[in-house]
């Protein structure tokens, strides 16, 4: 066996890919469950997953732009950086964890800080409101479509026009699961928040 040290690299490439999925899957997993909680010991846990797990993800995206930039050196001259789908691959990287770093990580501290503070007990309106802010959601799912955009940008490596547009895609498709959940999570709260008015 042949194992070349392009190979090894892309290896690494996709390994880091997957595992980046792996932590998302979980964050997002987290994202669902905290607002289904009814008490605050039900929410702690998973508050613990995103303050744990969320950290990583920057270090997954700038694993994969090095990872990308030593098999575009390894492939000598068959890939360049002036490519089309290269150059909004990486675009799509640094202005995802841009959003990510100035708009996500502010809220999840301080949605794991209050929930930290929360006594235990009834989880209060003011937590399920933080678990359940839009932004959050949205560029959670964000940067999840859009990694995922790239993805497919590196299996197919469409032209730079074509590229985008899947990117801007894989974007919409990221917000739009985003409300569509929130809207389905709140709804059923309501429904709860209904019953227990009757039941009462």
């Amino acid at each position: 066996m042949h194992v070349t040290l392009g190979g090894f690299v892309l290896f690494l490439h996709i390994g880091v890919a997957i595992i980046g999925f792996m932590i998302a899957g979980v964050l997002h997993a987290a994202l669902q469950a905290m607002p289904r909680a009814k008490t605050m010991a039900g929410v702690r846990p998973f508050a613990g997953l995103i303050h744990r797990l969320e950290p990583l993800l920057p270090i997954m995206a700038l694993a994969l732009l090095g990872l990308g930039a030593w098999l575009i050196h390894l492939s000598e001259g068959e890939f360049h950086w002036k490519d089309g789908w290269i150059t909004v691959a990486v675009a799509t990287l640094v202005i995802v964890e841009g959003l990510a770093g100035a708009l996500l990580a502010p809220r999840t501290k301080k949605l794991v800080a209050l929930i930290d503070q929360t006594p235990d007990g009834e989880m209060p309106a003011s937590v399920l409101a933080a678990t359940t802010e839009p932004m959050i959601w949205d560029i959670a799912h964000i940067a999840t479509l859009g990694f995922l955009g790239v993805v497919f940008l590196m299996a197919a490596k469409p032209s730079g026009a074509w590229s985008v547009v899947i990117v801007v895609v894989a974007v919409v498709l990221g917000v739009v699961l985003s409300r569509w959940q929130l809207a389905m999570i709140r709804s059923r709260s309501a429904v709860s928040a209904g019953t227990a008015a009757a039941a009462t």
